[in-house]
Protein backbone atom coordinates (compact mmCIF):
# COMPACT_ATOMS: atom_id res chain seq x y z
CA UNK A 1 0.00 0.00 0.00
CA UNK A 2 1.31 2.96 -1.26
CA UNK A 3 1.51 7.06 -1.35
CA UNK A 4 -0.71 6.70 -4.22
CA UNK A 5 -3.10 3.77 -3.83
CA UNK A 6 -3.73 6.17 -0.01
CA UNK A 7 -4.15 8.79 -2.28
CA UNK A 8 -6.63 7.04 -5.15
CA UNK A 9 -9.02 5.81 -1.86
CA UNK A 10 -8.93 9.18 -0.78
CA UNK A 11 -10.57 10.96 -3.49
CA UNK A 12 -13.99 9.52 -4.27
CA UNK A 13 -14.34 10.12 -0.09
CA UNK A 14 -13.29 13.74 -0.80
CA UNK A 15 -15.26 13.95 -3.65
CA UNK A 16 -18.78 12.53 -1.60
CA UNK A 17 -17.77 15.14 1.00
CA UNK A 18 -17.61 17.88 -1.69
CA UNK A 19 -20.74 17.04 -3.06
CA UNK A 20 -22.68 17.23 0.26
CA UNK A 21 -21.54 20.63 0.80
CA UNK A 22 -22.24 21.86 -2.65
CA UNK A 23 -25.70 19.98 -2.07
CA UNK A 24 -26.51 21.38 0.94
CA UNK A 25 -26.02 25.42 -0.63
CA UNK A 26 -27.87 24.89 -3.57
CA UNK A 27 -31.84 26.31 -3.55
CA UNK A 28 -32.62 22.34 -3.84
CA UNK A 29 -31.56 20.63 -0.70
CA UNK A 30 -30.92 23.83 1.35
CA UNK A 31 -33.43 22.99 3.80
CA UNK A 32 -31.59 22.60 7.38
CA UNK A 33 -34.21 19.73 8.31
CA UNK A 34 -33.57 17.79 5.08
CA UNK A 35 -30.00 17.26 6.53
CA UNK A 36 -31.22 16.68 9.77
CA UNK A 37 -33.37 13.73 8.77
CA UNK A 38 -30.83 12.21 6.63
CA UNK A 39 -27.94 12.13 9.25
CA UNK A 40 -30.63 10.58 11.74
CA UNK A 41 -31.33 7.84 9.25
CA UNK A 42 -27.65 7.50 8.56
CA UNK A 43 -26.74 6.98 12.31
CA UNK A 44 -29.40 5.34 13.34
CA UNK A 45 -30.65 2.68 10.20
CA UNK A 46 -28.16 2.54 7.85
CA UNK A 47 -24.65 2.63 9.50
CA UNK A 48 -25.60 0.64 12.17
CA UNK A 49 -27.12 -2.39 9.16
CA UNK A 50 -23.79 -1.84 7.90
CA UNK A 51 -22.04 -2.72 10.51
CA UNK A 52 -24.22 -5.32 11.42
CA UNK A 53 -23.76 -6.69 7.36
CA UNK A 54 -20.08 -6.69 7.63
CA UNK A 55 -19.47 -8.07 11.01
CA UNK A 56 -21.85 -11.27 10.53
CA UNK A 57 -21.06 -12.06 7.18
CA UNK A 58 -17.03 -12.16 7.15
CA UNK A 59 -14.75 -14.46 8.74
CA UNK A 60 -12.71 -12.81 11.53
CA UNK A 61 -11.27 -15.44 13.54
CA UNK A 62 -7.82 -15.04 12.63
CA UNK A 63 -7.89 -11.57 14.31
CA UNK A 64 -6.87 -11.30 18.03
CA UNK A 65 -9.31 -8.73 18.73
CA UNK A 66 -7.95 -8.56 22.06
CA UNK A 67 -4.73 -7.31 22.09
CA UNK A 68 -5.96 -5.51 18.40
CA UNK A 69 -8.30 -3.34 21.47
CA UNK A 70 -5.96 -2.69 23.83
CA UNK A 71 -3.68 -1.50 21.45
CA UNK A 72 -5.84 0.83 20.17
CA UNK A 73 -7.46 1.81 23.88
CA UNK A 74 -4.40 2.68 25.27
CA UNK A 75 -3.15 5.36 23.58
CA UNK A 76 -6.55 7.13 23.09
CA UNK A 77 -6.58 6.70 27.07
CA UNK A 78 -2.91 8.07 27.18
CA UNK A 79 -3.51 10.89 25.36
CA UNK A 80 -7.01 11.80 27.10
CA UNK A 81 -5.08 11.70 30.54
CA UNK A 82 -2.50 14.37 29.27
CA UNK A 83 -4.78 16.30 27.76
CA UNK A 84 -6.94 16.73 31.06
CA UNK A 85 -3.60 17.52 33.01
CA UNK A 86 -3.04 20.47 30.34
CA UNK A 87 -6.65 21.54 30.70
CA UNK A 88 -5.76 24.78 31.59
CA UNK A 89 -2.45 25.99 29.15
CA UNK A 90 -5.06 24.01 26.10
CA UNK A 91 -8.28 26.04 25.88
CA UNK A 92 -9.31 29.52 27.26
CA UNK A 93 -12.49 27.81 29.73
CA UNK A 94 -14.13 24.47 30.60
CA UNK A 95 -16.66 24.31 27.91
CA UNK A 96 -13.94 24.86 25.09
CA UNK A 97 -11.72 22.43 26.77
CA UNK A 98 -14.27 19.77 26.07
CA UNK A 99 -14.00 20.40 22.17
CA UNK A 100 -10.81 20.53 22.06
CA UNK A 101 -10.84 16.57 23.84
CA UNK A 102 -13.52 15.63 20.97
CA UNK A 103 -11.59 16.99 18.39
CA UNK A 104 -8.79 14.92 19.74
CA UNK A 105 -9.58 11.10 19.87
CA UNK A 106 -13.33 10.96 18.40
CA UNK A 107 -13.99 9.79 14.43
CA UNK A 108 -15.79 9.72 11.87
CA UNK A 109 -16.85 6.61 11.00
CA UNK A 110 -18.39 7.23 7.50
CA UNK A 111 -14.55 8.04 6.38
CA UNK A 112 -13.10 5.41 8.22
CA UNK A 113 -15.53 2.43 7.27
CA UNK A 114 -15.27 3.87 3.53
CA UNK A 115 -11.77 4.37 3.13
CA UNK A 116 -10.60 1.27 4.68
CA UNK A 117 -13.22 -1.11 2.69
CA UNK A 118 -11.84 0.90 -0.12
CA UNK A 119 -8.52 -0.37 0.40
CA UNK A 120 -8.62 -3.91 1.68
CA UNK A 121 -12.28 -5.02 0.18
CA UNK A 122 -14.88 -7.11 2.52
CA UNK A 123 -12.12 -7.43 5.13
CA UNK A 124 -11.16 -4.46 5.51
CA UNK A 125 -15.12 -3.22 6.11
CA UNK A 126 -15.12 -5.62 8.70
CA UNK A 127 -12.21 -5.27 10.32
CA UNK A 128 -13.25 -1.32 10.24
CA UNK A 129 -16.93 -2.45 12.00
CA UNK A 130 -14.30 -4.15 14.80
CA UNK A 131 -12.14 -1.38 15.14
CA UNK A 132 -15.36 1.18 15.18
CA UNK A 133 -17.30 -1.34 17.75
CA UNK A 134 -14.04 -1.52 19.98
CA UNK A 135 -13.42 2.68 20.45
CA UNK A 136 -17.23 3.91 19.68
CA UNK A 137 -17.84 3.20 23.57
CA UNK A 138 -14.34 4.05 24.39
CA UNK A 139 -14.28 7.79 22.93
CA UNK A 140 -17.77 8.38 24.28
CA UNK A 141 -17.01 7.61 27.36
CA UNK A 142 -13.85 9.34 27.36
CA UNK A 143 -15.76 12.67 26.22
CA UNK A 144 -18.90 12.08 28.63
CA UNK A 145 -16.20 11.68 31.49
CA UNK A 146 -14.70 15.50 30.98
CA UNK A 147 -18.35 17.04 30.09
CA UNK A 148 -19.07 15.72 33.86
CA UNK A 149 -15.75 16.96 35.30
CA UNK A 150 -15.75 20.20 34.01
CA UNK A 151 -19.25 21.07 33.56
CA UNK A 152 -21.95 22.04 35.93
CA UNK A 153 -24.95 20.31 33.84
CA UNK A 154 -23.71 17.04 35.63
CA UNK A 155 -25.52 13.35 34.18
CA UNK A 156 -25.52 10.60 35.95
CA UNK A 157 -22.63 7.47 36.07
CA UNK A 158 -26.39 5.01 34.82
CA UNK A 159 -27.32 7.87 32.44
CA UNK A 160 -23.43 7.52 30.68
CA UNK A 161 -23.61 3.78 30.72
CA UNK A 162 -26.98 3.86 29.38
CA UNK A 163 -25.90 5.95 26.31
CA UNK A 164 -22.88 3.80 25.25
CA UNK A 165 -24.83 0.16 25.74
CA UNK A 166 -28.16 1.55 23.41
CA UNK A 167 -25.31 3.43 21.16
CA UNK A 168 -26.74 2.39 17.58
CA UNK A 169 -23.53 1.56 16.36
CA UNK A 170 -22.97 -0.58 19.31
CA UNK A 171 -25.90 -2.45 18.63
CA UNK A 172 -25.62 -3.08 14.99
CA UNK A 173 -22.04 -4.52 15.75
CA UNK A 174 -23.20 -6.34 18.75
CA UNK A 175 -25.91 -7.86 16.72
CA UNK A 176 -23.39 -8.87 13.49
CA UNK A 177 -21.47 -10.59 15.87
CA UNK A 178 -24.01 -12.80 17.61
CA UNK A 179 -25.11 -13.91 14.14
CA UNK A 180 -21.56 -14.25 12.98
CA UNK A 181 -21.17 -16.77 15.91
CA UNK A 182 -24.55 -18.70 15.21
CA UNK A 183 -24.47 -21.78 12.38
CA UNK A 184 -26.37 -20.29 10.68
CA UNK A 185 -27.00 -18.05 7.25
CA UNK A 186 -28.58 -14.66 6.53
CA UNK A 187 -31.69 -16.10 4.24
CA UNK A 188 -31.95 -14.04 0.92
CA UNK A 189 -34.97 -12.60 1.57
CA UNK A 190 -33.63 -10.93 4.83
CA UNK A 191 -30.23 -10.15 2.85
CA UNK A 192 -32.55 -8.96 -0.32
CA UNK A 193 -33.50 -5.77 2.59
CA UNK A 194 -30.52 -5.36 4.46
CA UNK A 195 -27.85 -5.69 1.64
CA UNK A 196 -29.34 -2.71 -0.16
CA UNK A 197 -29.56 -0.66 3.30
CA UNK A 198 -25.86 -1.32 3.78
CA UNK A 199 -25.01 0.11 0.39
CA UNK A 200 -26.62 3.27 0.94
CA UNK A 201 -24.67 3.94 4.21
CA UNK A 202 -21.55 5.70 3.87
CA UNK A 203 -22.92 7.41 0.27
CA UNK A 204 -25.46 9.19 2.67
CA UNK A 205 -23.37 9.46 5.05
CA UNK A 206 -20.30 11.38 3.56
CA UNK A 207 -22.74 13.73 2.16
CA UNK A 208 -24.27 14.28 5.29
CA UNK A 209 -20.28 15.03 6.16
CA UNK A 210 -19.68 17.31 3.64
CA UNK A 211 -23.07 19.14 4.20
CA UNK A 212 -22.29 19.39 7.94
CA UNK A 213 -19.08 21.31 6.79
CA UNK A 214 -19.54 25.28 8.34
CA UNK A 215 -17.58 28.62 7.34
CA UNK A 216 -16.47 29.22 10.57
CA UNK A 217 -13.53 31.40 12.02
CA UNK A 218 -11.02 29.80 14.68
CA UNK A 219 -9.46 33.35 14.90
CA UNK A 220 -10.73 33.24 19.05
CA UNK A 221 -9.33 30.15 19.82
CA UNK A 222 -6.61 29.28 17.10
CA UNK A 223 -4.85 27.69 19.40
CA UNK A 224 -6.93 24.89 21.03
CA UNK A 225 -7.73 24.45 17.04
CA UNK A 226 -4.02 24.21 16.38
CA UNK A 227 -3.49 21.67 19.66
CA UNK A 228 -6.85 19.70 18.80
CA UNK A 229 -6.00 19.34 14.56
CA UNK A 230 -2.18 18.54 15.79
CA UNK A 231 -2.99 15.70 18.24
CA UNK A 232 -5.78 14.41 16.35
CA UNK A 233 -4.21 14.21 13.14
CA UNK A 234 -0.44 13.37 14.07
CA UNK A 235 0.23 12.68 17.83
CA UNK A 236 -2.85 9.65 18.32
CA UNK A 237 -2.01 8.51 14.87
CA UNK A 238 2.16 7.99 15.67
CA UNK A 239 1.11 7.30 19.04
CA UNK A 240 -0.95 4.09 18.28
CA UNK A 241 1.71 2.99 15.73
CA UNK A 242 3.70 2.50 18.61
CA UNK A 243 1.02 0.91 20.38
CA UNK A 244 0.34 -1.60 17.39
CA UNK A 245 4.44 -2.75 17.32
CA UNK A 246 4.33 -3.31 21.14
CA UNK A 247 1.57 -5.42 20.94
CA UNK A 248 2.30 -7.40 18.13
CA UNK A 249 -0.14 -6.50 15.69
CA UNK A 250 0.62 -6.32 12.25
CA UNK A 251 -1.22 -6.46 9.18
CA UNK A 252 -4.51 -4.98 7.96
CA UNK A 253 -5.97 -5.05 11.21
CA UNK A 254 -3.11 -2.70 12.28
CA UNK A 255 -3.74 -0.05 8.96
CA UNK A 256 -7.24 -0.17 9.67
CA UNK A 257 -6.92 0.67 13.34
CA UNK A 258 -4.70 3.16 12.24
CA UNK A 259 -6.92 4.83 10.08
CA UNK A 260 -9.60 5.31 12.69
CA UNK A 261 -7.26 7.18 14.49
CA UNK A 262 -6.30 8.99 12.05
CA UNK A 263 -9.16 10.72 10.36
CA UNK A 264 -11.16 13.84 11.22
CA UNK A 265 -13.03 14.00 14.75
CA UNK A 266 -16.80 13.16 14.17
CA UNK A 267 -19.74 15.62 12.99
CA UNK A 268 -21.89 14.07 16.17
CA UNK A 269 -19.47 15.99 18.35
CA UNK A 270 -21.04 19.08 17.41
CA UNK A 271 -24.33 17.73 18.42
CA UNK A 272 -22.87 16.60 21.85
CA UNK A 273 -21.16 20.02 22.52
CA UNK A 274 -23.94 21.81 21.93
CA UNK A 275 -26.74 19.69 24.04
CA UNK A 276 -23.91 19.03 27.01
CA UNK A 277 -22.59 22.89 26.70
CA UNK A 278 -19.60 22.71 24.96
CA UNK A 279 -17.96 25.00 22.70
CA UNK A 280 -20.23 24.22 19.96
CA UNK A 281 -18.44 27.28 17.69
CA UNK A 282 -15.03 25.72 18.33
CA UNK A 283 -16.09 22.09 17.88
CA UNK A 284 -17.70 22.83 14.28
CA UNK A 285 -14.54 25.10 13.55
CA UNK A 286 -12.88 21.44 14.17
CA UNK A 287 -15.01 19.31 12.21
CA UNK A 288 -14.70 21.28 9.17
CA UNK A 289 -11.05 22.07 9.68
CA UNK A 290 -9.92 18.39 10.41
CA UNK A 291 -12.19 16.88 7.88
CA UNK A 292 -10.10 19.43 5.16
CA UNK A 293 -6.61 18.88 6.22
CA UNK A 294 -7.27 14.96 6.52
CA UNK A 295 -6.94 15.31 3.32
CA UNK A 296 -3.76 16.28 2.78
CA UNK A 297 -2.37 14.13 6.48
CA UNK A 298 -3.87 11.06 5.83
CA UNK A 299 -1.87 9.87 2.69
CA UNK A 300 1.58 10.58 4.54
CA UNK A 301 0.60 9.36 7.77
CA UNK A 302 -0.64 6.00 6.20
CA UNK A 303 2.06 5.62 3.78
CA UNK A 304 4.50 6.20 6.23
CA UNK A 305 2.48 3.82 8.78
CA UNK A 306 2.08 0.87 6.42
CA UNK A 307 5.87 0.40 6.21
CA UNK A 308 5.89 -0.29 9.90
CA UNK A 309 2.61 -1.91 10.27
CA UNK A 310 1.90 -4.22 7.07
Amino acid sequence: MDFLSIVGALIPVAGLIAFGWVLRRLRLLADADFWTGAEKLAYFVLLPVLLFRNISSVDISHVDIGRLAAALVLPTVVITIVLFALHRVLAADAPSFTSVLQGAIRFNTYIGLSLSATLFGPEGAALAAIVGAVLVPVVNVLSSIAFEVFLVDKRSWLALGRSVIVNPLVLGCAAGAAWNLLPVTTPEVVAGIIDPLAAAALPIGLLCVGAGIRQVSVRAHAFAFLTSSVVKLLILPAATVVSMLAFGIRGEAAVVGLIFQSIATASSAYVMARQLGGNAALMAALIAGQTIISMFTLPIVLSLGAQLLL
